[in-house]
């Protein structure tokens, strides 16, 4: 169990925190840091534990093990009022009786908020948010975009300058989701707050997250700001976590040859350096770095079954087969390469630098690809 103390400069820290129900484990030796004004975004598989973790920090739920601490306190042991935390939950959960204006004011109610207070915090989370024109509207006469304005108003109308979201765009349309987004990050901006968000969608992890942390298999496999987990991912389940489509994961053996190393694949061999030990190893592939049509200098080339295409909104993944291994590639919908595609097979070729290997036990990176020419 990690016994890492919390920084008093951070704003949410985790130690070792461990949750199970019965048999079955669902957080184990979790640790991670959010620092004061990040978008913190924990990116994980549905089930994997997102809301359990936010559960805990809040002081809904106890852990079994571990610590909690919120501006460098320890909060473990303390209730969710104690603890001071804004939360915009996963369901909207409006009282259907009660007016817009009614509903945001409910927890300021119940934190006996001033009346002065209650109405300038009112007038500025509905500001923020452009619901002004609903406030005397019921949530039976709203639509869900502006149910969930409405959810993420009460949620942000807390006194408090740390905020949990449980994954509140979930079942929204894109084109609703695209808006929200653009309004969550502005209002953290404004607000000059620290945002905890959760979500199994990589597309909301790449658009809101500054920070990030991919939790998978009980914990946090990694966390680190978007750019670097991105591009140097340092475990599978981040590079397949981060990714508009998620990354190929490929099986390869890797085998020496004097003093290089070479890694095979369904795609061919390249050469490889790293941490990496002759045998079998898992090989990751961002889909934007598969390339279609004719290949670069020094690019390994094959030839694909096309199995499907998705329109996803200016752009259009293409879902392939080599060899039986499944792949995904991704183009613009105006590409010249997208619009010379046959059906049944296309051409495609990938760069050896975009090979990233992985450990196929632990799936922790072990090395990449070299480039020549």
């Amino acid at each position: 169990m990690s016994e890492a103390a919390a920084p008093a400069s951070s704003a949410l820290a985790l130690s070792g925190v461990y949750k199970g129900y019965g048999s079955t484990q669902v957080l184990e030796d979790c640790t991670m840091s959010v620092n004061p004004g990040d978008f913190y975004v924990v990116s994980g598989a549905p089930s994997s534990g997102k809301s359990v973790l936010l559960r805990i920090v809040l002081g809904l739920e106890p852990a079994d093990a571990g610590s909690v601490y919120l501006g460098g306190k320890d909060v473990t042991s303390k209730g969710p009022q104690e603890r001071h935390v804004g939360y915009v939950p996963q369901s909207f959960a409006l009282f259907p009786n009660k007016s817009v204006r009614e509903n945001i004011l409910y927890p300021m109610r119940l934190d006996k908020v001033g009346k002065v207070e209650m109405q300038e915090t009112l007038g500025r989370v509905c500001d923020l948010l452009a619901i002004e024109d609903l406030l005397d509207k019921r949530p039976d006469q709203l639509s869900g975009g502006q149910k969930q304005r409405t959810a993420i108003a009460r949620g942000l109308a807390k006194q408090t300058d740390f905020f949990v979201l449980d994954d509140p765009l979930v079942g929204l349309d894109f084109k609703l989701r695209e808006r929200l987004i653009d309004d969550l990050k502005a209002t953290r901006s404004a607000l000059g707050v620290t945002f905890l968000y959760s979500t199994s969608d990589s597309l909301e992890s790449l658009l809101l997250a500054s920070r990030v942390g991919v939790l998978a298999n009980g914990g946090i496999s990694e966390e680190g700001d978007l750019d670097q987990v991105y591009d140097s991912p340092q475990a599978a389940s981040a590079m397949q976590a981060l990714g508009f489509p998620s990354a190929n994961l490929i099986d390869g053996g890797v085998r020496s040859v004097g003093s290089s190393k070479m890694c095979s694949t369904v795609l061919g061999e390249v050469e490889v350096s790293g941490d990496v030990a002759p045998g079998p190893v898992l090989v990751g592939i961002r889909s934007e770095h598969v390339q279609v049509g004719m290949a670069r200098e020094g690019a390994v080339a094959r030839t694909a079954k096309l199995l499907f295409t998705e329109d996803v909104g200016g752009s259009e993944i293409l879902y392939l087969e080599v060899d039986g291994v499944p792949m995904s590639t991704v183009l613009g919908s105006e590409s010249a390469a997208l619009a010379a595609i046959g059906s049944g097979s296309v051409d495609i070729a990938v760069d050896p630098s975009s090979f990233v290997l992985f450990d196929p036990v632990s799936r922790t990176r072990v090395g990449q690809g070299v480039q020549h020419g």
